[in-house]
């Protein structure tokens, strides 16, 4: 009895440890924290989809804090339309401003960590989006360079 004790604790014990440090199987999305959420939405871009060639439609958010906002692309891997907005974010929300329409909308977001698809492991999904899909991908080794998505959208694009 004294044994089967010991050995339900320290299973117990085992299982517990493993939640919070061993991933999740492959393709199995695992959220990250309000705090790490928010650090992880800006400085990078968030695609759509990868495009398969140069005319394949993508859509990209891009949260820029230095420079005081943020961009959206509707775009192809060469050429595309832009529109500059503002924001505030917490680990939950994003208040966005877009100043040449006047439009303003609050909405939640997460983030997760994932496998896929190729080359995504991070994904943003938005509760409501002001433009574009709800759904945006992005590369957790992007972390401040805005050419890093231009240099491998064109290697992709040949």
């Amino acid at each position: 009895m004294r044994t089967a004790a010991l050995l339900a604790s320290v299973c117990l014990g085992l299982a517990l440890s493993a939640c919070g440090s061993d991933p999740a199987p492959p393709g199995q999305a695992r959220a990250v924290a309000p705090a790490e959420a928010a650090a992880l939405l800006t400085d990078r871009n968030w695609l759509d989809v990868w495009p398969a060639d140069k005319d394949s439609r993508l859509h990209v958010f891009r949260f820029v804090p230095s420079m005081g906002g943020g961009v959206y692309h509707d775009r192809t891997v060469f050429q595309g339309q832009f529109e500059l907005f503002t924001f505030d974010a917490s680990g939950a929300t994003i208040d966005f401003h877009f100043p040449h329409r006047g439009e303003r909308l609050r909405t939640g977001y997460k983030i997760e960590r994932v496998d896929g698809p190729h080359p995504f492991d991070l994904r943003l999904t938005l509760d409501r989006s002001p433009r574009g899909p709800r759904v945006l991908y992005g590369i957790a080794a992007e972390t401040g360079d805005a050419a890093f998505l231009d240099a491998r959208l064109a290697a992709a694009a040949e």
